[in-house]
């Protein structure tokens, strides 16, 4: 359990904390390039309890800027997008994409525009993604995971909203105790092709086995299976929000990304990457049941609905453990079960090391961001060959010998 000093240190991402400071170190993802058309309407974007505008210029470029005009505080998602750059209705003030203020039509001295700064943010590109960079002078290493390599024929990220803080999320990611029960309906499944969450099933009590990295941590949940053997997942969990999901090797490569957009909303990232076939062939079956067409907020229809249409009567019939349909949205109603957890009335056992040991980290990071040191360690992580591992090994095989030699196998293969 955290004390309440502890669990607002690591929940409350508003402006002037200690989270919301180290959060802004980071490259985050904010939203789908396809989102943004040339020309097009800018897209209103919120993040760590903050709200930009996002717009892409007649030449392709994207700006990402403060939503607010820095002139009367009019937001400037209702501004005219073109010739490359995004004017204010109110009184005709356009920034470039830099957030360069270019022009003032009610300044007869438009010199002035240059005495406006500081309006634009560092924006990159890549897996389908626009990332920002929210933070004070140079930008860190960008985290150039193996799918932001890729186009979109291989790879695919989808997004949504969940009405819960972020941090709640994130444990839930690390948490593989849960996986056989709360998703008891399609571990369960034999008719599923779910070939690493099916190796749960009937053995919730995994043993634990932390690694502290550079990035974050290597979360080793180890489960016996019969004939001499165990079934290991590797999560990946890269500070702040981020987690690879152990998949197996005939599966796509799986990531979430929990971002905070408030202390009560998450923006989260599904992304899915195969770079051997087109990903939309090889996506497992979670990925879209019964979520919406859109990749851009797939969880739109459902939000809401209460308990995400939690189904008592087919829980009564021993028809669903948890009454709710699909593996996403029964995390989503746990998490959004109570918006903010209160950590200092917890009673955590053996199941919740993984847990425990990600406070840590996050608390101890937290520190050394406000110390001024070195709080990501992005020089020394080789983000592209990061994949979270789901293997049936032999139980006498050293998982953590094993682990290292699939990630230099992955690096030999990206080179």
């Amino acid at each position: 359990m955290l004390t309440a000093e502890q669990n607002r240190l690591v929940t409350d991402v508003s402006p002037g904390t200690p989270l919301h400071r180290y959060w802004k170190k980071h490259w985050l993802p904010a939203l789908r390039g396809e989102a943004l058309e040339a020309g097009g309407t800018p897209q209103k974007v919120e993040l760590l309890c903050e709200r930009y505008v996002a717009f892409r210029g007649d030449d392709g470029k994207v700006g990402f800027l403060f939503e607010a005009c820095p002139h009367r505080g009019v937001s400037l998602a209702l501004g005219r997008n073109e010739n490359n750059r995004l004017t204010c209705i109110f009184h005709g003030w356009s920034f470039d994409a830099e957030g360069n203020c270019t022009r003032m039509p009610t300044e007869q001295d438009q010199s002035f525009c240059s005495k406006v700064k500081g309006q634009g943010f560092p924006v990159k590109e890549a897996g389908g993604i626009v990332w920002v960079y929210l933070g004070e002078g140079e930008p860190p290493k960008f985290s150039d995971y193996a799918f932001t390599y890729l186009t979109r024929e291989y790879t695919r990220p989808r997004a949504s909203y969940n009405e819960a803080n972020w941090l709640q999320n994130v444990e839930t990611l690390l948490d593989s105790a849960h996986i056989g029960l709360l998703h008891n309906d399609t571990t369960a499944d034999k008719s599923l092709p779910q070939a690493g969450l099916q190796l749960v099933t009937g053995n919730d009590t995994p043993k634990y086995v932390l690694e502290s990295r550079p990035y974050g941590l290597s979360s080793f949940s180890i489960r016996t299976m019969p004939e001499a053997k165990h079934y290991l997942r590797v999560t990946e969990f890269v500070a702040p929000g981020t987690a690879f999901i152990g998949t197996t090797e005939a599966e796509a490569g799986f990531m979430i990304m929990v971002i905070p957009v408030n202390n009560t909303r998450s923006l989260q990232w599904y992304v899915y990457w195969d770079k051997r076939q087109p990903i939309d062939s090889n996506l497992p079956d979670f990925a879209l049941l019964c979520t919406d067409e859109s990749d851009d907020n797939f969880a739109a229809s459902r939000q809401g609905t209460p308990n995400y249409g939690q189904d008592r009567d087919a829980m009564r019939r021993g028809e669903s453990w948890s009454g709710v349909p699909g593996v996403i949205f029964e995390d989503y109603a746990v998490a959004e079960s109570i918006p903010i957890v209160d950590r200092t009335r917890e009673f955590l056992g053996s199941g919740d090391l993984a847990i425990v040991r990600l406070r840590r980290e996050l608390m101890e990071r937290i520190r050394k961001s406000e110390a001024g040191e070195d709080c990501l360690q992005a020089e020394e992580t080789d983000y592209r060959s990061l994949r979270a591992l789901a293997e049936v090994i032999p139980a006498d095989k050293d998982i953590k010998i094993f682990a290292e030699e699939k990630r230099k196998q992955r690096q030999v293969e990206l080179i």
